[in-house]
């Protein structure tokens, strides 16, 4: 049956994409992990810093827009603490 057939090829659709998340997520829980063994510290910056900010919501996608759009925020200045 096609329909029966169709909604199987959904099924696997969904799953690889789900695997594929899971998979992203196991990663950069590994790499948090890492990189807080190094620098378990908070951040402080002071006046006058040129600092830049991620965007997380293009990260943590697998739309095609993430390809293209930058990541990282033009760097401004820290005007006061």
């Amino acid at each position: 049956d096609a329909n029966a057939h169709m909604a199987y090829v959904g099924q696997q659709q969904l799953d690889g994409y789900d695997a594929t998340v899971r998979h992203a997520i196991k990663c950069k829980k590994a790499f948090d992990k890492r990189v807080l063994a190094h620098s378990p510290r908070e951040v402080i910056f002071t006046k006058g810093q040129l600092v830049q900010s991620f965007h997380s919501s293009l990260h943590n996608t697998l739309e095609a827009k993430r390809k293209i759009l930058p990541k990282w925020s033009i760097p401004h200045h820290i005007l006061e603490r």
